[in-house]
Parts: C-alpha cells; structure tokens; sequence
C-alpha cells in the first residue's frame, strides 16, 4: 500500500510537469511556420497545414505514439525551414558579394589610373629638375617647351580618364543600388525595421477572402513625421519608426503579422474580433504618444521617441475584395486623423 500510495504521489507530482511540457511542444510548432522567410510563403503554409494536422489530436489522453509522431514532424519542419532560410541568405549573399567585388573593380581601376599617371609625372618632374645644369638658352627653351608640352598632355589625359572612370563608376552604382533594392524587396522584409515590407503585406491580403474566422487590418500613422525629420534629423525619425514596429511586434504576435506599409505607415492583419484589435491599437498610440518607455541619445542625455500616431481599424467583410477592405481601412484612418486634429 505504501508502495502504491508513493507512486500514486509520484504521478501527481509529475503530471503538471508532462502538461507544461505539452503545452509547450504545441506552442514551439504552433510559432514554426512564421520562422520561414516571407520569400518563401508556400513552405510556410505548408508547415502550417501539416502541424495543424499532427497537433490538433495533441490532447491530455494522446497516446505516445501520436506525440512521437508529432515531434518528429515538428523536427523534420524545423530542418525543412532551416534549408530554405539558409538557401535565400545565400541568394542575398551572393548579391551582395557580387557588389562587392565588381566595385573593388571599380577602385582598382581608379588606383591603376592614378599609378600610371603618377609615373607620367614622375619622369615630367625629374626632367624639369635637370634644367637647372642646361646653360645653353636654346637648348632650354627646346627641353621647357618639350617638357610643358608633355606635362599638359599628362593633365589631359587623366582628366579625360577619370572622367569616363568617374561616369562608369556612377552607371554601376546606379545599377548596383537597384540590385540591392531588389534583393531587399524579393527577401519580403523591410530593412530598417525588420517587419514584412508593403509587396509581403499585399500578398498575405490576397489571402484574406480564404479566412473562415474574423480578420482586421489596422493602419498607423505616425502623424508630422516629414516635420519631425526635418526638426530632429533623420535619424531620430528612424528611431521612431523603430519604436512603433518593436510595440507592434510585441503586440501582435502568433497568427497576427505587423508590416511596414508606407514611409511612416504600418499595417496590420489580425486574426481577432474588431473590439479587440480597436482596443490594442489605442493602446500601441497611447503608449508611442508618452514615449513607451523608448529614448534617444543626443548630446549625451536621453530623449524620448514620443509621436502622435492616427489608427483605422476595420474588420473583413465576406464577399467585398481586397482592394475594397484597403479602402475601408485607409478610410478609417482619415476620418480619425481628422477628428485628432
């Protein structure tokens, strides 16, 4: 009796413990398809359907059979993800080393330029040098004119070289710039706040009209942010738009997915009644307008990245079309931007 009374213990003892852990495990593989990169959205809801598919008999009665096959989905997601993510930071990198390298050309080009030349004047220099022993005035003349003559030739052409240098140089630039931006918008992914940029957002919309369950879109916008760029340097706006998308990530989180939709515009889809994310974008405005806790270094002392932010709120209506909902949304947020002035 003793024996059975101390394992009866021993069970109950561990009990919570199993269950935290199950808790746990779902919540691990519930997050596992928002670790794939928004370039790659069919893997994600891929891995998406297929823990649904595992976790959803994940009850307190499951067998161990069920949760080992479930866990060992969830690994084989994990590694499935983690190659793809790998392969994309790859494509990035090799764009990146590609700039890299095709401007060391670029300077290389200027320096062997400027080597040449340097030679050029070199011998010019030393030759002027020399005149100083000429005692015959003819003679003098003949070299200073031969002399003069070569130096201008040397000025010419390396006025005429590192021209046509300098416009090569502003034509790659021109076309690096371009690669780099479409290496940025292709990953999905804003580069200064790390959020999903406007060409992911407008996909995940696309995808609104297939929800069964309610979704909103929420609209920020920081209001005067050109005024205060202009008042507080650019800087200290990019701080800002930081500030804003650090709350939103914290906000909203799981199935809910922040992006930066505009220069001083965030949007967001929400798998939640309209009540609820009404209340939390108040509260995301509320707490960006005293600062949130949020600051900047300036001179030393720290100063608040405080703002005041206009919402709209709308929730997705069955049957309208994406291009409908934006316009509710966009709506939303003029109609309370006029009415905070």
């Amino acid at each position: 009796m003793i024996s059975i009374g101390k394992q009866i213990r021993e069970l109950e003892h561990f009990a919570p413990r199993v269950e935290a852990l199950r808790k746990a495990f779902l919540g691990v593989a519930a997050a596992l398809p928002q670790t794939a990169l928004p370039a790659n959205p069919a893997l994600s809801g891929q891995c998406k359907a297929n823990i649904e598919r595992l976790t959803g008999p994940l009850d307190e009665d499951a067998p161990v059979k069920a949760i080992d096959e479930a866990s060992k989905v969830a690994l084989q997601q994990i590694d499935e993800i983690c190659r793809s993510n790998e392969s994309a930071l790859k494509e990035r990198d090799t764009t990146l080393q590609e700039v890299v390298v095709a401007l060391a050309g670029v300077v290389g080009n200027f320096k062997i330029s400027g080597e040449r030349h340097k030679t050029n004047l070199s011998t010019v220099a030393e030759s002027f040098d020399t005149l100083a022993g000429v005692e015959d005035i003819t003679e003098l003349r003949r070299r200073l004119r031969n002399d003069v003559a070569r130096l201008r030739q040397s000025v010419e052409e390396m006025r005429r070289e590192n021209d046509e240098l300098v416009q090569r140089f502003e034509s790659q630039v021109t076309g690096f710039e371009h690669r780099l931006q479409s290496a940025r918008k292709d990953s999905g992914i804003d580069h200064l706040t790390g959020l999903g940029n406007r060409r992911e957002a407008e996909r995940q919309l696309s995808e609104i009209p297939k929800e069964t369950g309610p979704v909103c879109v929420l609209l920020f916008d920081i209001e005067g942010f050109r005024d205060i760029n202009q008042r507080q340097g650019t800087m200290f706006g990019d701080k800002l738009l930081r500030a804003l998308a650090h709350l939103l990530s914290g906000t909203f989180s799981g199935e809910d997915v922040p992006f930066r939709w505009g220069s001083d515009e965030f949007l967001v889809i929400a798998r939640a009644s309209l009540r609820t994310c009404d209340e939390r974008g108040r509260q995301i405005c509320a707490r960006l307008a005293s600062g949130g806790g949020y600051y900047s270094m300036s001179g030393g002392s720290k100063e608040p990245l405080r703002a005041k932010v206009a919402l709209g709120v709308v929730q997705y209506r069955p049957g309208e079309t994406v291009e409908e909902l934006q316009r509710r949304a966009q709506a939303a947020l003029d109609q309370n931007r006029k009415a905070t002035r």
